[in-house]
């Protein structure tokens, strides 16, 4: 069986080169390594494991190594912790813009915010075929009701009570690779509406 390299099969898929965690301990053989964009040469990371809002901003993994800003959707109190994720999002504003006749630009009226639109990125690891991995991913994306998104970086802009719908999936061709599955979701912003009946 072939060994591969994470970083590697990141940067060939998707175009990203992920860093390690600042301050994380290295094997001797990654650092000697130099020019290749991985130094560090800060302080080691701090111990804050939430945000001001408590929000999870660091997690250990199962051999006791903290990552950074695991993102977690929630159905009926069960929770699926989406593997190795990078993860970004936009939101709009829907504008109606008016033209003045005779005059430069043009009358902004702010109607409403739109809704955010979420794109996680994710690597399904194993020693073998990720199936396991795989199944619980399926299994959420055929969950056809909003879920609740927990992360740090999205919890400071979504409202307590907003959810999310997830719109889409997409599997990458691994071109021959066995262990390892990258996945992208895009997700939307579902708000809580109250009907008021008079």
């Amino acid at each position: 069986m072939g060994n591969f390299n994470i970083k590697d099969i990141l940067l060939d898929v998707i175009g990203y080169k992920g860093l390690p965690y600042p301050g994380v301990w290295l094997p001797a053989a990654d650092r000697s390594e130099s020019g290749d964009g991985y130094e560090y040469d800060g302080e080691t990371a701090g111990e804050k494991t939430n945000t001001d809002l408590g929000s999870v901003l660091r997690k250990k993994d199962a051999m006791g190594r903290y990552y950074f800003m695991p993102v977690v959707l929630e159905h009926k109190g069960k929770e699926y912790e989406i593997p190795n994720a990078v993860i970004s999002f936009t939101g709009k504003k829907n504008i109606v813009e008016t033209a003045m006749v005779g005059r430069k630009g043009s009358v902004k009226e702010l109607i409403s915010l739109d809704d955010y639109e979420i794109s996680i990125l994710g690597v399904a690891l194993s020693d073998d075929f990720p199936e396991a991995a795989l199944t619980e991913l399926n299994e959420l994306y055929n969950i056809n009701e909003s879920v609740i998104l927990k992360c740090a970086l999205t919890d400071i802009f979504l409202e307590e009570d907003d959810r999310v719908v997830i719109r889409s999936i997409d599997i990458s061709d691994m071109k021959g690779t066995e262990t390892v599955q990258i996945f992208k979701m895009e997700l939307v912003t579902d708000h809580s509406f109250e009907l008021i009946i008079k």
